[in-house]
């Protein structure tokens, strides 16, 4: 059995608001079986994504946020940090290359929300929304609730400190999706250095922002209106796509015991969660996390030494 196999009658639904490069690689690494619904509402790049449009992929230049309306938005001079809201410069020019945000133009947007936008495409149920909207990020998901009852799991770009005027920070996000039925399970953050230093080697400078994933917990999944075998191994294939073994297996045996997977099909969905396991090749020993803490310092040693410094990945795949 292969993602491929699972997949094949019931691909995996994901959205990607804010696609700036593309769709992260990890989802075609796991299987050819998906659907990607790219949002991209800065006009340079959403011609860059349509023209490398794959069949599998619906690239959208759709401003998205709480409600339908007309808003701002800021071009500045690195697409990637284009935003709705304008560039916190008192904040900003504290740390290197602050020209980056400089706004070559602002354009009026007509916005609407998610759950509209994949109504009018004819698309009725998502596995997984990464959302990366330079500070905008808690009102797409405040019009995208209809469509959140369904989803598994979240990615999401949220700041500690505000690097545009009148941005949510993570608290008020966190707060967010926790209500509606979501648990924390990863951080990877940013952080950087003040502009007047040098070398700092590798020490962290201030937490900036972070990528924040969050998953339905497979108790929550297994509660779920409508809740099916196909939407159970789309919920499987999310866990395992980040590295999630433990949510996998469990929730394999949650759909046996509710019935929704016969002995064969559990035993075959098991070894194939299996396949992921990543055994250690070092025995336990007394002292070994000692020793894995230095080697960690170690390794610092090599980093290069630049400003803004991250973790090195989100989840554990």
């Amino acid at each position: 059995m292969t993602g491929d196999s699972l997949l094949k009658s019931n691909p995996l639904w994901v959205v990607d608001v804010g696609a700036s490069g593309g769709i992260d690689p990890r989802w075609s690494e796991f299987t050819s079986f998906y659907k990607g619904v790219l949002f991209e509402p800065d006009p340079r790049e959403y011609e860059v994504l349509k023209e490398r449009c794959e069949n599998n992929l619906v690239v959208l230049n759709s401003a998205l946020s709480d409600s339908p309306r007309e808003i701002d938005f800021y071009l500045c001079k690195k697409q990637q940090v284009s935003s709705v809201y304008p560039p916190n410069r008192d904040f900003l020019d504290r740390f290197p290359e602050a020209d980056r945000h400089d706004i070559v133009k602002k354009i009026r947007l007509k916005a609407d929300t998610l759950d509209n936008q994949l109504e009018n495409n004819g698309i009725s149920e998502i596995n997984f929304i990464k959302i990366d909207a330079q500070g905008h990020e808690l009102p797409i998901l405040k019009g995208c609730e209809r469509l959140l009852e369904g989803v598994v799991g979240l990615e999401l770009e949220a700041g500690f400190v505000p690097l545009y005027k009148g941005q949510p920070l993570f608290d008020e996000m966190d707060r967010h999706v926790r209500d509606r039925g979501f648990e924390l399970f990863d951080l990877k953050r940013y952080f950087w250095n003040r502009a007047q230093c040098e070398n700092t080697g590798s020490q962290k400078g201030q937490l900036i922002f972070c990528d924040a994933l969050y998953f339905k917990s497979p108790e929550k999944v297994m509660g779920l209106d409508g809740i099916s075998k196909g939407k159970i191994t789309c919920a499987i294939c999310v866990y395992l796509v980040y590295g999630y073994l433990d949510l996998a297996q469990t929730l394999v045996e949650l759909g046996a015991r509710g019935g929704l997977f016969q002995e064969p099909e559990r035993r075959a969905l098991q070894a194939f969660v299996s396949t992921f396991e990543k055994g250690s090749t070092i025995p336990n020993f007394r002292g070994r996390w000692r020793v894995r803490s230095c080697l960690q310092r170690m390794l610092k040693l090599f980093d290069v030494n630049g400003w803004a410094d991250s973790d090195q990945q989100i989840g554990n795949a």
